[in-house]
């Protein structure tokens, strides 16, 4: 079978997919902590910034997950936690539980059939519903979209879509944005790239694998990237089966490095480099440094690289802005 029949087997695939969802997604704002919060549609947003708790003085965090996230899991647990508990942002989360998980297709298919061209929708249809807020009053400069995996994409359909009616938000941060359906030969769908807000951070863990392998955003951060085919220290260096915790843990590596910078501000900080080979050749020749999270430097851009610890804190402060890896690279 030929690479155009591929594509249009596929086509019709997700055409059947998106026909036979019919779920909706919510929208999440936390007032105080995890288990108390107002969830309305995305239809229907106002409830929102219509309640006492939201303060529109402060940033609004709007977080999601990726293909099979769930409202309870650990990467939307820790996310919402770090913000809520520093009480300086309105926290969101964005739930599309339903229309991310695997379906009776099994893995690979329900994710091209259902999930990925849900995450285009959904996207779209939050950019409709943070249009509705801002025209009651939020501060579109105000708003910051994080999410990791698929997730990640969602947002940058939700920036474009924005953009394309002439509001852009003002950040975006991808963690580990998903790879399949959006790059390489059967790239369906367009990643999420510098365009989709005034501010695009991505942070990359898993290149390649999981995760996109090109650099896309204003600024994107590779921690511990020595090559191809390099996991993070303290993941399984062994194959392991396909979709299990150990495979993915190089891609989860993303959100989790993203909220210990959000508990520390400083912990993990990066230096820039025009690719891997000039930061491990002399990582001090460029002087400029930024901080991963909360503090970053919106005025950097280009690729940013550090090392890391194996396991938390893995932050290493100025120490993680040199490259801390033995072996031998993939070409």
């Amino acid at each position: 079978m030929c690479k155009l029949e591929i594509k249009i087997l596929w086509t019709v695939l997700i055409i059947i997919g998106i026909i036979q969802d019919t779920q909706a997604a919510w929208l999440r704002f936390y007032k105080g902590s995890l288990s108390e919060y107002l969830r309305t549609s995305l239809e229907n947003p106002l409830p929102i910034i219509q309640s006492s708790s939201f303060d529109k003085s402060l940033t609004t965090v709007i977080y999601t997950f990726g293909y099979q996230g769930k409202t309870a899991g650990p990467a939307t647990t820790a996310v919402l936690s770090a913000y809520i508990d520093k009480k300086k942002s309105n926290v969101i989360l964005l739930d599309w539980e339903e229309e991310a998980k695997m379906g009776l297709l099994g893995f690979a298919a329900s994710y091209a059939t259902s999930a990925a061209p849900n995450a285009k929708r959904i996207g779209e249809e939050l950019g409709n519903s943070l249009l509705t807020l801002i025209d009651a009053g939020l501060d579109i400069n105000s708003i910051h979209l994080i999410a990791h995996s698929l997730g990640a994409q969602l947002m940058g359909y939700t920036g474009r879509w924005m953009r394309q009616r002439g509001k852009a938000v003002s950040r975006i941060t991808g963690l580990d944005p998903a790879r399949a359906l959006f790059e390489g030969t059967f790239a369906f769908y367009t990643t999420l790239d510098r365009t989709a807000a005034m501010y695009v951070d991505i942070i990359h863990t898993d290149s390649g694998n999981y995760g996109i392998s090109k650099a896309t955003g204003t600024v994107d951060i590779w921690p511990n990237y020595y090559g191809k085919n390099i996991k993070q220290p303290g993941c399984p260096q062994n194959a392991s089966d396909r979709f299990s915790s150990d495979d993915l843990c190089s891609h989860n590596r993303s959100w989790q490095y993203f909220v210990e910078a959000i508990l520390s501000p400083t912990n993990i900080s990066a230096v820039c480099a025009e690719n891997y080979q000039a930061w491990m050749a002399d990582y001090t020749k460029c002087n400029q440094t930024i901080y991963i999270g909360d503090l970053i430097n919106t005025r950097a851009r280009g690729n940013y690289y550090c090392s890391t610890n194996s396991e938390p804190p893995f932050g290493k402060g100025t120490e993680g802005l040199k490259p801390d890896y033995q072996g031998t690279t993939s070409p």
